[in-house]
This record gives structure tokens, sequence and C-alpha cells, in this order.
């Protein structure tokens, strides 16, 4: 099992900052001061249908991973898509549940959804019934942290990591 700790605190003026942390309080990644250099894209990033990207860099300086906030298709309000190491997992918002978080993604042709309770901001990535993670949201000043706990290694890495960062940015503010 890996534990890590998540911070998304806010950046004037509408921007967030995010910063992976292991068991020991080191940081692992966080995201690249330059993600968003414009102050309008500051503002735009906060609606729905403006894409952006977001890098996530390591302690060296390496980007491991970005996620890309798509143009969502007519009537769903969220669509990502992670590249990394040649790969790339699309985020989505999936129709076909009723209940909320209703987002899924599929990577290696496998269809995996995010579930739990937005109101005790606790979410979980699931395979058929199998618990794979598990993030939990407490507020801290000028954000959210997330406490999360990986149960197993069918996921890469960076599928969990933006899970948690999808997770805040659809619902950040419950």
């Amino acid at each position: 099992m890996i534990r890590c700790t998540m911070r998304a605190t806010s950046r004037p003026p509408a921007a967030m900052a995010y910063a992976f942390y292991d068991a020991d309080g080191l940081k692992i990644l966080h995201n690249k001061d330059d993600a968003l250099v414009d102050r309008f894209d500051y503002i735009l990033r906060e609606l729905p249908m403006i894409p952006y990207t977001l890098s996530l860099i390591d302690a060296d300086g390496n980007e491991r991973f970005h996620l890309e906030r798509k143009t969502p298709p007519p009537f769903q309000t969220h669509a990502f898509q992670l590249s990394f190491d040649d790969e790339v997992v699309d985020f989505f918002e999936d129709k076909a549940r009723f209940s909320l978080p209703n987002l899924s993604f599929i990577y290696r042709e496998k269809k995996y959804d995010i579930v739990g309770f937005v109101r005790n901001r606790e979410f979980f990535i699931k395979e058929d019934e199998l618990k794979l993670m598990s993030m939990t949201a407490s507020p801290i000043a000028g954000g959210k942290e997330y406490a999360v706990a990986i149960y197993e290694d069918a996921l890469p890495l960076a599928v969990y990591f933006a899970a948690v960062i999808i997770m805040d940015i659809c619902f950040h503010n419950y």
C-alpha cells in the first residue's frame, strides 16, 4: 500500500497549486509554476468549457505527466486527458451513472469508475467491486488536503495522482 498527501491551495489571482507529499512529508510532485502565465488564463480556467494543460514535475524538474482539460462534449461538464510515458487516459463524465461523482476513465480498454460521497469528501477508484484507491479531503488554510491510500498497483501512479487532481478540480468547493 502507498500512502501520500496532495495539497491543493489557492494561488493569486485564481490558480491552484498542487503538490504531492510522501508519508514522511517530502514533496514528490508539484505543478509547474508557469503552467498558467497569463492572468486571463487564470480566470478562464474556472470555466468548464475552456481547455488548459497542467504539468506535474518531480523534485529533479522532470515532467512526470500532464493533464489537459478538454472542451467537453455537448451536455457534459468535464473531460480530461492524462498523458504520461507515451500513454493517454481519457477521464470523462459518465452520464450512465446517476450519482455524484459520476466520473470514469478508460485505461488499456478497461473502464474504471471514481465513486464516493461528495458531502463526506471521500472518493474511491474501483475496478468492478475491488477498491484500488481511496482519497479523503479535509479543509486547510487556503485550500484542501487529500489523504490518499493506494491499495492495488493495477494502475500507474500517474493515473492515481491525476484522479486526485481531477476530483479537486470538480469538487474543490464542496
